[in-house]
Formats: C-alpha cells, structure tokens, sequence
C-alpha cells in the first residue's frame, strides 16, 4: 500500500521541468518515425508515467498517450470520483476515466488522421484485452516498440529529479543508520525499525529486507516476525519519494574488514565515468558479483547490467549498484545509487 503524501510540488518538480522532458520525448519520437507514444501503467509499472507527468499511477490499469502536437491523454480505469484529486496532482495531459482505456485512446487516434505509426513502450508487456481495444479502435495504424525512443529521452536524470533522488536517498541512508549492531539482536525490531523511520521521512513506499545471517545464506528476505541475528548481516531499504526509487545496503558487523569495503564501495561509485564499461571501473580482489539498475521503462529499477556485463552508463544517467564480495571472513552487501559522470557522483552520494 502507498502510505505517502502524493501531492504536485512545483517547488520539486516545476511545470517547466515536465514541459523540457515531453520537449525531450517528442524530440526522440521525431528520431524514430513515431507519430505518438503509448505507455502503460498499473501499480508495479508506474515509472514512465511518472516522468512525464508528475503523477504517480496506482492499482488501476492506465494509458497515457503522447501524440507528436497536442495534449497527452491519460486514460485510467479509476474512477470519476478520484478525478479532481488526480487533476490535482497531474499537471500534465487531460485526464479521461474509462472503463476500457485502450478504446478510449484508439478512438482518439483513430479520429486523428496524421497518427500512422506509434510506439507502445514495453509492447510485449501490454496487457492484451488493452491491446486489442486499441486495435480494434484504430485498425489503420502501425504498432512499433516504442522503448529505444522513450529510454532515450529518459536516460539523462534532470535537475528537478536529481533533488528527488537526493532526498529518497537521504530517506533510505537514514532509515538504515537506525541500525545498531551493538545492541540490536532481532531481525525484525531491526526492520520495523528501518521502514519506521523512512516512512516517518515522508517515504510513499518502504520494502525493507534483511540477511538474517551472512555466515548462513547471503540472501535477503522479508521478516516480520522474531528471528536471532548473527554476529554479520545486511539490511537492505528499498524506498520511494515522489515516485522516484532508490536502493541502500549496507553489511552490519562489528568487524574492521567489513569497514574498509565500505570505503572501497563509496570509492568505486564515486569514480565511475561515464562512456566506460562498467565492468572494467568496478573491480576488487573479492568480488562475487554486481547488479547494475536504472530506470529505464515502467519499472521503477530494473536491471541494466551484472558481473561481466560491458555496458557503458551515459553522463548524468542514474545507476543503483549493488555489490557481493566474498570477503576471508564472509559474504559482505552493499547498495546505493549514483549519477555517473560530472560532480552528479558526489553530489548525491552526499545528500
């Protein structure tokens, strides 16, 4: 459940901000031939819609479309009566609740002589009764996969993002120094302890997750209840502000070792440069492995890269790393974000 406040903060995200991004968008579309874009949205697949509109999407399935001239649609299955507040909080795009939102935008398509060929972002994802109201609305029109234009307008994080980013992550840096491995000795007052604090910081959304005990499985977990700690584990908070997703490990032990690959971790980020590989930047003795995550789609994280992967992140783009070394006495965890390249590394690492 979203337990945050959702709410259009021009401070946050001014309206110019979202005006630059669809600009950005459409300008990509152009590059791909496309006369519109589609992109769905339910409540695991908020991201794109986020982006472009400020709106962060829940529970009901939803389609915003983007023609290359005009106003975006976005058409959503819930109901007319949250229609005032979504308005509210969506300062982008007309907003039409429907039962069927495929039909609702292949009518508008079909009603607009110049839309020929559009991208559908993630097509083999949408879902098929959406996919056939659209076509059934607009047989006249080509359906592309419109991902390769949308993760182009998307791949730069921008200013106004860049100040989400900081403060979910302050969020999610807080919420885990909460943690006290000299006192603490159960796995889920540990937890409580961490989600309690992220949503307290105004978190929409905390999934926390814990290693119980490295010695035993490196394997996070959610845990509500009781369970003994071991002498190493990791927690691992996963939060939310304003749409925009961050991702923080951290090992807990008292033990020196488990120190200096902290230092080595926050060293590694800090240096990353864009237009490298990153598999070439990200290197230790111990190393077991790395999961690169961007947000690239739909989806608020997905992964973009892992051990011996050879992608190369874009300047100002947004990488959430997490690393595993095998360290002589244990598993060891981390994770955090960064903006590759410029001073993006160290200003959000120091937020």
């Amino acid at each position: 459940m979203r337990r945050g406040l959702m709410a259009w903060n021009t401070d946050e995200v001014p309206a110019s901000a979202l005006a630059e991004r669809l600009t950005r968008l459409r300008a990509a579309m152009r590059a791909q031939n496309l006369d519109a874009l589609i992109m769905y949205t339910n409540f695991p697949r908020p991201s794109a819609v986020t982006w472009v509109t400020a709106f962060t999407p829940y529970w009901a399935d939803a389609l915003l479309y983007v023609p290359r001239e005009g106003e975006p649609v976005f058409a959503t299955a819930l109901s007319k009566r949250v229609a005032k507040w979504i308005n509210s909080v969506k300062p982008v795009g007309e907003l039409v609740n429907t039962m069927r939102p495929g039909k609702t935008v292949g009518e508008r398509v079909a009603a607009d002589p110049t839309i020929k060929r559009i991208g559908i972002l993630e097509m083999d994802a949408l879902p098929n009764g959406l996919y056939e109201d659209l076509t059934e609305a607009a047989p006249q029109v080509v359906l592309v996969e419109g991902g390769k234009a949308f993760a182009e307008a998307r791949r730069v994080i921008d200013d106004a993002e860049r100040g989400l980013l900081a403060k979910a992550n302050t969020i999610a840096t807080d919420a885990l120094a909460q943690v006290d491995v000299a006192t603490m000795r159960d796995a889920g007052a540990v937890v409580g302890a961490v989600e309690k604090a992220a949503r307290l910081a105004g978190a929409e959304e905390a999934y926390v997750h814990i290693a119980v005990d490295l010695a035993e499985r490196a394997a996070f977990a959610r845990v509500s209840g009781a369970a003994p700690l071991g002498s190493r584990f990791a927690v691992r908070a996963s939060v939310a502000y304003k749409g925009i997703w961050v991702r923080r490990a951290r090992t807990f032990s008292q033990d020196a070792a488990d120190r200096d690959a902290d230092a080595w971790f926050a060293q590694a980020l800090a240096g990353l440069k864009p237009g490298q590989p990153f598999s070439a930047q990200f290197v230790h003795p111990d190393i077991e492995g790395y999961i690169a995550e961007s947000c690239v789609g739909s989806y608020p994280l997905e992964k973009v890269s892992e051990t011996g992967g050879d992608v190369a992140f874009a300047e100002g783009s947004l990488a959430v790393v997490t690393a595993r070394l095998l360290l002589p006495h244990g598993p060891w965890i981390g994770a955090a974000p960064v903006i590759v390249g410029g001073q993006g590394n160290a200003a959000l690492r120091a937020a």
